[in-house]
C-alpha cells in the first residue's frame, strides 16, 4: 500500500514519465508492417482448436501446474534519448549494443499468462485488447485469437489477475464493442492501484494529457466491467497457490504473483522490469516509464534478490519470448537466463 507522501510524489510527475501504455499504443499505432498469423483449423473429431506453435504460444510445466506465455504480440519504435533517466543515451546505445540489439531501437513484447492450477484457469493480465489489434493492423492486441489457438475460450476462465492499469495489461479485458471480454471470469485488481486511478483528486493532478488519458481509459475499462471486481490486497492467495506481492514503483498498485505448485515455484512480474537487457542488468537505471523510478529500483532489488536466492522461475511481461527464465547475480547487477526451449 502506497503512503499518503507517495500518493503526493504521484501525483507530481513530470513530461518524462508519461505511462508506458500510451507510448505503446502510439508507436504500434505508427508501425505499418503486418505479421503473419498461424492458420489454425479445428479438430474434426473434438471441434476444438488445437496447440499451433506457431501462434505464439509456450506451455510450461510447473509441479502439477501449467504456465503458458500467450503472446500479445511486439512492438519496436525509435529508442527516445530519456528512456533511461540517470544514464547517458551513450551509454544506453552501447549497452544495447552488446546485447546485440539495435542501439536506436526499443523492442517490448506483450506477454500475458494463461495458468490452470488445482481445478482453475487463470489468465494474468490481457494484453492491448481488440481494438489495438485493429488500429495496429495485428501488431498488437494478439492475445485473445492466440488464447483460441492455445485451445482455451474465455468462458473457461475462472479469474483474471491484473498486475497494473497500463493499456498493455487492461486492454485485454474489454471488447472492440466495449463489452466484457471476459463476461464469465472474476477479475482482480490490485486495491492499491485501483484507489489510485480512480481518485478524483489524482486525476484532477495529472501532470500530462499522457497521464490524464490512462486515467480516463482505466475508468473506461472498468466502469465496463462494473461489480464483477475483486481487489486484493498484497499477500492474498488469489487463485489456488496464488499470492499477491507489492512490487509498487512502476505504478503505485504495481503487483506481482507467485505460484507454487508441489516443489515449485514462479512469479509473474508484470513490469517490475521493462526491458531486461537494460534493467535487469542495471537495476541502478531508472526507466522514463516509472512513475516512481526509486521505488521502483528498490523493488526491482529485493524481488530479484529474492529470485536469486531461491532460485525461483520468473515470467516477464516484456521480455523476449517465451518470458521465462531465471535470474543470476554476477555481480552488482543481474542477469536473465532464458528458459531453454522446449518444442514438447
Amino acid at each position: 500500500m502506497q503512503g499518503k507522501g507517495q500518493v503526493q510524489k504521484m501525483n507530481s510527475i513530470s513530461r518524462r514519465t508519461l505511462l508506458a501504455g500510451s507510448a505503446s499504443i502510439a508507436a504500434i499505432s505508427s508501425l505499418t508492417g503486418i505479421p503473419s498469423f498461424a492458420a489454425v483449423n479445428k479438430d474434426p473429431k473434438t471441434g476444438t482448436t488445437p496447440y499451433s506453435p506457431n501462434a505464439g504460444i509456450y506451455r510450461h510445466t510447473l509441479g502439477s501446474a501449467e504456465l503458458y506465455s500467450i503472446t500479445d504480440g511486439s512492438n519496436s519504435f525509435p529508442r527516445r534519448d530519456n528512456f533511461v533517466l540517470n544514464a547517458s543515451p551513450q551509454v544506453v546505445a552501447s549497452e544495447l549494443t552488446n546485447n546485440f540489439l539495435d542501439p536506436d531501437t526499443i523492442t517490448l513484447t506483450f506477454t500475458p499468462v494463461l495458468l490452470k492450477t488445482k481445478g482453475q484457469t487463470v489468465v494474468i493480465d490481457t494484453g492491448l485488447g481488440e481494438n489495438a489489434f485493429q488500429q495496429s493492423k495485428g501488431i498488437g492486441g494478439q492475445f485473445h485469437r492466440n488464447l483460441s489457438a492455445a485451445g482455451f475460450s474465455t468462458k473457461q476462465i475462472d479469474k483474471v489477475l491484473i498486475t497494473h492499469f497500463h493499456a498493455d495489461h487492461i486492454g485485454g479485458l474489454i471488447t472492440a464493442d466495449n463489452k466484457p471480454a471476459f463476461p464469465d471470469s472474476q477479475i482482480y485488481v490490485p486495491a492499491a492501484e485501483y484507489a489510485f486511478w480512480m481518485s478524483d483528486s489524482n486525476m484532477k493532478n495529472a501532470a500530462t494529457e499522457g497521464i490524464k488519458t490512462n486515467f480516463e481509459r482505466a475508468r473506461h475499462i472498468f466502469g465496463i466491467i462494473g461489480t464483477n471486481l475483486h481487489k486484493f490486497e498484497p499477500d492474498e492467495e488469489v487463485a489456488p497457490g496464488v499470492t499477491s506481492i507489492a512490487t509498487p514503483g512502476h505504478t503505485p498498485g504495481h503487483s506481482s504473483f507467485i505460484i507454487s505448485s508441489e516443489n515449485h515455484t514462479a512469479i509473474v512480474q508484470g513490469d517490475v522490469t521493462t526491458h531486461p537487457a537494460l534493467f535487469i542488468r542495471h537495476p541502478e537505471w531508472h526507466g522514463w516509464s516509472d512513475m516512481d523510478p526509486d521505488l521502483a529500483e528498490k523493488t526491482r532489488r529485493q524481488l530479484y534478490d529474492r529470485i536469486v536466492k531461491d532460485k525461483i522461475l520468473l515470467q516477464g511481461f516484456h521480455f523476449s519470448f517465451p518470458s521465462m527464465g531465471h535470474v543470476v547475480k554476477p555481480d552488482d547487477g543481474y542477469q536473465f537466463v532464458p528458459l531453454m526451449w522446449d518444442p514438447s
